[in-house]
């Protein structure tokens, strides 16, 4: 399987998107296919066919995963082609900024039989309700837990040597002193789902040599470190809690990589060595308590996957899945034959 990510978030401020980084601003982008449509009408099923092709065909191909179901594509790119496929429908809608040019929308919607959806009409109206309702308890608990999270890297970053981690930032890239222009690439790598904490660290071991941090605080050094490394084609990843918050970096021109993530082998780098005093005990129970709030959160998102599941279940009885398949068929004919 080609490399995976997460383009959106549910965080402390609700759902976060970075559907932008999907095509990264240094690549070109030939087509870019918007697929609309309710539930259950084959969006993700689409997306992953087209994965698929491409990968027998001896292509790269990154996935972007849906944060809220982590089974679930919200996106596509299949690299050299620079061909993108992705989910257009809230809370990543999207419209065409150059229609034909660029953007082709991708109706699926149009395959809903009117005539017998209706009839449903209260049912998914209350599921919708439900639905919403728990997503807005969830984002409730995850906006607690930004709060103390963000107490807690204040006053972590407050007690690190901003001048030794400029050094070491610096070595990182062989000492170079970057000042041309960086552009940078914004995905995730982590989300808070319906499943727990979900994490992919595969695109991290690409990296020829990867520098892992160690040691309480590491996720603020994390964030610290890797905003000093000056480099072109900066691809980051950010936490899905706290999306302005830097976890993880990947330099793939260079090789290298930081992170946080215990699973991935590399050069230790001790967080604690950056230190120039003791932060106070209260940081941990901050901690404690995000965490806590996170667990909250993520059952809410369980409540959250049934409910959509019910509604994609009404959909799929009122959808003409021989037309959706004879769509897919004519986009992977025009893609792949080009």
């Amino acid at each position: 399987m080609g490399q995976c990510y997460f383009s959106g978030s549910n965080s402390g401020a609700g759902f976060h998107n970075y559907f932008d980084g999907i095509t990264p601003s240094w690549e070109s982008l030939t087509r870019y296919f918007l697929i609309k449509g309710g539930p259950g009408v084959g969006k993700s099923t689409l997306m992953k066919q087209v994965a698929k092709k491409a990968e027998e065909a001896g292509e790269e191909v990154e996935r972007f995963y849906c944060s809220g179901d982590p089974d679930s594509l919200d996106g596509v790119r299949l690299v050299k082609r620079g061909i993108v496929f992705a989910d257009a429908t809230s809370p990543h809608a999207m419209d065409p900024q150059f229609p034909g040019a660029v953007e082709e929308i991708v109706s699926l919607g149009d395959y809903i039989e009117r005539d017998t959806i209706v009839k449903y009409r209260s049912e998914i109206e209350e599921l919708t309700r439900k639905n919403k309702q728990s997503y807005g308890r969830a984002y409730a608990f995850l906006g607690a837990a930004a709060v103390l999270e963000r107490q807690r890297q204040k006053e972590i970053a407050s007690c690190v040597d901003g001048k030794l981690v400029k050094r070491v930032a610096e070595e990182l890239v062989g000492g170079q002193d970057f000042s041309g222009v960086i552009r940078e690439r914004k995905l995730f790598l982590d989300a808070v789902s319906c499943k727990g904490r979900v994490q992919f660290t595969e695109t991290l071991k690409t990296a020829k040599k990867c520098y892992k941090l160690t040691g309480e605080g590491k996720d603020v050094l994390a964030d610290l470190l890797c905003r000093e490394v000056g480099y072109d084609r900066k691809e980051c990843f950010y936490s899905p809690l706290c999306p302005d918050r830097m976890w993880h970096l990947l330099l793939r021109n260079a090789g290298i990589a930081v992170t946080i993530r215990d699973s991935v082998s590399g050069e230790e780098i001790d967080s604690e060595r950056f230190l120039i005093k003791d932060w106070d005990k209260t940081v941990k129970a901050y901690e404690k308590e995000a965490r806590r709030l996170e667990e909250e959160a993520m059952e809410c998102l369980a409540s959250c996957k049934k409910i959509h599941d019910e509604l994609e279940e009404i959909y799929k009885s009122n959808v003409d899945f021989g037309a959706v398949t004879a769509h897919t068929e004519r986009l992977l004919s025009l893609v792949f034959s080009e």
